[in-house]
Formats: structure tokens, sequence, C-alpha cells
């Protein structure tokens, strides 16, 4: 059988060291760049480094609502399951097989996905958002922010689901209307994504701020 290496961390600096070496990573700032490695590591596409976006000093920003107590909502389960959550205060929370959600979706003709982010109203100021596999969950979410007061806008939102139906028209209307909105965002644009990818850029975020708590 072949050597390989099984130090989770030489196998996390080798990764971290190909994707630099790989890649021009300065259109990002320092700590960007260190949840973009993720991102793109989950991924598994170098390419994914043209359609990623950051807003302005988001890095910056999220590290600030890392800082107080917040709500971690999240479209799916498989979401929850990646999150380092070991660096949370509080569980986070996915309401998509909530029995009341299913039988609303059924009565309403709409997607659970959907159903649930408007059961996330009452949790939604001041919490981070998590979209990594349902395109109209973030949709959905994007029609109650039109209609919400500054006060019940969320701090974050990391959207990345993949698909071909809805997937990129939601990350790009997420990416068009997030300044107006208010809300800051991290996205990858197009059909790429998935759950892995969403939760890289939060968990890259989390041990940012960790190893910021330490120092």
């Amino acid at each position: 059988m072949a050597k390989f290496e099984t130090n989770p961390i030489k196998i996390r600096k080798e990764y971290t060291q190909f994707v630099r070496d790989e890649l021009n990573l300065d259109q990002f700032s320092e700590l960007e760049q260190k949840v973009a490695i993720q991102m793109i590591q989950a991924g598994g596409d170098l390419n994914m480094v043209q359609s990623l976006r950051f807003s302005e000093n988001i890095v910056e920003k999220a590290l600030e609502v890392l800082d107080d107590d917040f709500e971690l909502l999240c479209d799916a389960e498989n979401v929850i399951c990646g999150v380092k959550q070991k660096y949370l205060k509080e569980e986070p929370i996915c309401l998509i097989k909530k029995a009341s959600v299913i039988s609303q979706a059924k009565a309403n003709k709409q997607t659970r996905s959907m159903t649930a982010v408007d059961s996330w109203k009452p949790y939604l100021s001041g919490s981070i958002i998590l979209i990594g596999n349902e395109p109209t969950a973030l949709l959905r979410l994007l029609e109650i922010l039109k209609e919400s007061d500054e006060s019940d806008l969320p701090a974050l939102i990391i959207a990345a689901p993949s698909g071909f139906v809805d997937a990129a028209d939601a990350k790009q209307e997420l990416w068009k209307k997030h300044q107006k909105l208010q809300v800051p965002c991290i996205t990858l644009l197009g059909s790429a994504g998935g759950s892995d990818v969403t939760v890289a850029a939060l968990n890259a975020l989390l041990r940012i701020h960790n190893s910021q708590l330490k120092n």
C-alpha cells in the first residue's frame, strides 16, 4: 500500500500550501484568503476562485458577530453535520424536518426549505445563516429580507447551494442585493457549491476567531 500522510495538521498545511502555489489570491485580504482556501479545498476545484464573492470587510464583520451570542440557522441537516460545533455556544437550528414544516409545505404547495425559512423569522435578528443545499431557501429568505426592518436582519449570510435549477440565480440575486439589504455575505456564483463549501467558510471563520481568542 502506498504511504500517505495521516497527521491532520500536516494535511491541512499541505493543501493550504498547494492552493497558494497554484492560485493568485491577491484579490482577497489576508483573512479572506484563509476562508477562500478552505472553500476551494472543500469544493475540490481551483477554478472556484473566479466565482468566490466576499462582501466588504466580511471577515472582520463576521468575527464581531462571533464575539456575541447568535443563532446559527441552517437550511439542511447535512449542513449542521459539517459545522465545528465545539466552537459554538448554542446548537444550530434546522427546521426542515419538523412535522409542522412538512405539513405546511404540502398545504402551501411549496418546498419544505421555503416553509422552514418562514419559520426562521423569530431567530433572524443578528443570526448567521448557512444555505448549502436548498436554492429555494435562499430565494425565500431574500423575499423575507426585502420586507424586514433593519433590526430584524441577520448579521451574516453564507450561501453556496449547488445545482442547475435556481442555484445560480439565487446566489446572483444575493450578491446583487446584499448591499441594499445591508446584509454581509459570502457566496459562490454559478452552479457549483454545496453544503461542504458553505460549511467550510463558516469553519474557517470559527478557526480564525478561536485563534484570535487564544492570542
